[in-house]
């Protein structure tokens, strides 16, 4: 089973040195995304465990110096097997803002394999360089076997950046997403029907005529994944949103959809 890891930190700010913390933990939609409703994955997708640490010594100059490490276990025949395990990591990142906490995360993408279903564990141990005083993180989730559903759904800038579910008007972004679990017919063609339409506040859409289309397709470009295009929007009012992307497999009649907030701030107030 082929696996990778990133472990990346961001920075925020506040509160003082002690024994390190974990707070705000969340598997979220991509890095910088909103927190998921479920740990339930599928294959192809990729996990991203958000979390800020804190009570880390911060130097005078903003400096925190860490190190992080972390592991993947799946529950095999009872007992933990180790997926992945990445040894400690020397880093350091800078509290611009000041505070002793900064966000972080962890990310697993799934392979798309017959082995991939079943509970896994996250466990990740980050350590206050200057303090030597360390904490561990674990959190559980589980990858089911594979259905219709999107994987790898996200928001990121049009440079294809990552970017978290509040913009403001003027603003252009794009929703990033991927299919799995769809049939073939008996030509071993696909015929999914794929629409994305943003409600408002009230729950009412806000075009009258939403985005739609027919993905027909043969195995070879589509093997098992649909990578589709980025849908881009171009936000020109505040408020908040939800941006629901749902599929239809024509060949066998299922259907999925996924949601996400987005919320676009009033900068005029």
């Amino acid at each position: 089973m082929l696996t990778t890891l990133a472990l990346m930190t961001l920075s925020m700010a506040p509160a003082q040195a002690g024994t390190p913390e974990f707070k705000n933990v969340r598997f979220t939609y991509g890095l910088l995304g909103q927190a998921r409703k479920d740990t339930r994955f599928l294959p192809g997708d990729a996990v991203c465990l958000a979390f800020d640490v804190d009570s880390m010594k911060v130097r005078e100059d903003g400096r925190v110096r860490y190190s992080m490490e972390m592991e993947v276990t799946k529950k095999e025949k009872g007992q933990p097997t180790a997926v992945l395990t990445r040894k400690p990591q020397d880093l350091e990142t800078m509290n611009t803002l000041g505070g002793g906490t900064f966000p972080s995360f962890a990310a697993w993408p799934i392979p798309r394999d017959a082995e991939s279903p079943g509970e896994y564990t996250v466990k990740v141990i980050v350590t206050d360089r200057t303090t030597k005083k360390a904490a561990t993180l674990s959190r559980k989730f589980t990858v089911q076997s594979t259905r219709l559903g999107f994987v790898q759904v996200f928001l990121s800038s049009l440079r294809g950046d990552p970017i978290p579910p509040v913009a403001v008007p003027g603003q252009r972004i794009m929703l990033h997403h991927r299919l799995v679990g769809f049939d073939f017919d008996k030509k071993k063609q696909t015929n999914v029907t794929l629409s994305i339409r943003l409600l408002d506040a009230d729950g009412k859409p806000t075009l009258a005529k939403p985005y739609k289309g027919d993905i027909k397709t043969d195995a070879k470009t589509a093997p098992g994944e649909m990578v589709l295009t980025p849908y881009l929007m171009d936000l020109n009012r505040p408020g908040k949103y939800k941006v629901e992307l749902k599929a239809v497999d024509n060949v066998n009649g299922k259907s999925t959809t996924e949601t996400l907030d987005l919320t676009v701030l009033d900068t005029t107030k």
